[in-house]
């Protein structure tokens, strides 16, 4: 389970839906500027050309499932990174070749950091002209730290093709149509021995026999290359960095093979604690005979199909006519048929396994943050801390007597955005929205139009003034003062 995060721009979605294009699961690859994406299906995304939330994406490679989590790269969305960075436990941090390293990355891989997330790195549009590979290399050890480890590397050949040399095998490769073809190692000065040494050192960092061995001048071999740097991503001492260009399929094979080998899985990932109704601590560990526990990360209000529940499984398995109780209301939720989603599509399942992401849908009182769990183990996970609102306005009408659909519209927008808030101001007599930007309070706005039917206008608040000056008046005294002894 990867989020895939970054500033807005940095091709967070087209590698997404290359990764899907590249895998097979997909006929073609959609384009941003088009709005043919898997992962920008909503109608205001398409509109926007930019991601508004997190989407989940399935993606199967050499037998290896991948739930990509494309999150977006706006600051007036990042309720879509909180989301995914619960359901996640690997963040890749999407740099771009020509922008470099800029806020958004930063602050994904501070998010990533504070979870105690395994991070991987990848800087798209390497093939471009304008890129500058070791330029950015440099402004990720300043902003990121010591841990950034190169492993992938572009360069040029005399022609102008662009190749990436694979620093684990020592071997270099060009791109024809996705299809990954060796070529002679081309030169990049004294720069290709320093990558790896630095690549080396950070290693034997992992491991005291690594230590040892790199010391007495020993090279490592490929196994000991591999289990160094997992167990270093895993620990964050290692923050692998890997390039290649997204639109163009180039590199795509090595950036899947190691998010395998290197990132780890639910099955590797150590015990999740929760907490039982005494507020003791409890573990929960990825494997489906234990009591299923569930975390809802996300919720999406759809005024047809209802509420849908994204759920990641964190032990035993979620299977439809299960009877799962929701430790935050003590009600028991009905599980009706599991559903594997792609994009906006939905497909029914026989069950969400431990480890796995799905969704679910009209449950009653879940919402996000919600831990849904076997009545022989309820247990409670802690609920994600999102941003609180900073911009407020004042909903006016757009036509008389849509007062209360208002209401109840924005109270299903709020189900699925944490970040949203809502209030009815007693003093001004007004109905005040609250959110993260104007673009969030635009889409919201644009939301309530096109799924609720409901128009609405945004103005500035009234102020509630508690205490006036009423009028003008006039007031004599005297002031004596001693002088002298």
């Amino acid at each position: 389970n990867i989020l895939i995060a970054g500033h807005a721009g940095s091709g967070k979605t087209t590698l997404t839906e290359a990764l899907v294009y590249f895998s097979g699961a997909a006929e073609r690859m959609g384009r941003v500027e088009d709005g043919t994406t898997i992962s920008d299906f909503d109608p205001e995304e398409a509109k926007r050309k930019a991601s508004l939330s997190a989407s989940v994406v399935p993606v199967e490679y050499e037998g290896i499932k991948y739930n990509l989590i494309d999150a977006p790269g706006l600051f007036d969305f990042e309720a879509g990174e909180y989301e995914g960075i619960r359901a996640a436990e690997s963040v890749l941090v999407c740099v771009s070749g020509r922008s470099g390293v800029t806020v958004g990355a930063e602050k994904a891989f501070q998010l990533a950091r504070k979870n105690g997330k395994a991070t991987m790195v990848f800087i798209s549009k390497c093939d471009l002209e304008n890129a500058n590979y070791f330029k950015i290399l440099e402004e990720m050890k300043i902003k990121f730290g010591s841990t950034v480890c190169p492993c992938v590397v572009p360069a040029k050949l005399d022609d102008g093709t662009p190749v990436y040399i694979n620093l684990f095998s020592q071997k270099a490769f060009k791109y024809e149509s996705g299809k990954q073809i060796q070529v002679e190692l081309p030169d990049i000065g004294h720069r290709f021995q320093g990558l790896i040494e630095a690549m080396s050192e950070a290693i034997a960092e992992t491991d005291d026999e690594l230590m040892e061995k790199f010391f007495g001048g020993e090279p490592f071999t490929t196994e000991e290359i591999v289990e160094g740097m997992r167990k270093g991503v895993k620990d964050g001492l290692i923050t692998p960095v890997f390039c290649g260009s997204a639109v163009n399929q180039q590199a795509l094979d090595m950036l899947l093979f190691n998010m395998h080998k290197l990132l780890p899985s639910p099955q590797h990932d150590a015990a999740i604690l929760a907490e039982n109704a005494s507020g003791e601590p409890v573990e929960l560990h990825c494997d489906e005979t234990e009591p299923t526990a569930a975390y809802v990360f996300k919720t999406v209000a759809d005024p047809f199909v209802g509420k849908l529940s994204y759920l990641r499984v964190i032990s035993g398995k979620v299977t439809g006519g299960a009877a799962l109780v929701n430790a935050r209301t003590g009600e028991t939720e009905k599980i009706g048929k599991p559903l594997t989603v792609i994009g906006k599509k939905q497909v029914e399942t026989d069950g969400i396994g431990a480890g796995d992401i799905g969704a679910v849908a009209k449950l009653v009182s879940a919402k996000t943050g919600d831990t849904l769990c076997d009545a022989s183990r309820v247990v409670k996970l802690p609920a994600a801390a999102f941003p609180l609102p900073s911009l407020f306005m004042a909903v006016t009408v757009a036509k008389k007597g849509d007062e209360g659909k208002i209401s109840s519209a924005l109270a299903r927008l709020m189900e699925e955005d944490p970040t949203l808030s809502y209030i009815n101001n007693a003093e001004t007599h007004q109905q005040i929205i609250g959110g993260l930007g104007e673009q969030h309070l635009d889409v919201v706005k644009a939301k309530l139009k096109n799924k609720f039917g409901v128009e609405i206008g945004l103005e500035t608040p009234r102020i509630a003034y508690r205490e006036s000056i009423r009028k003008a008046c006039q007031k004599q005294g005297r002031h004596k003062k001693q002088t002298g002894g």
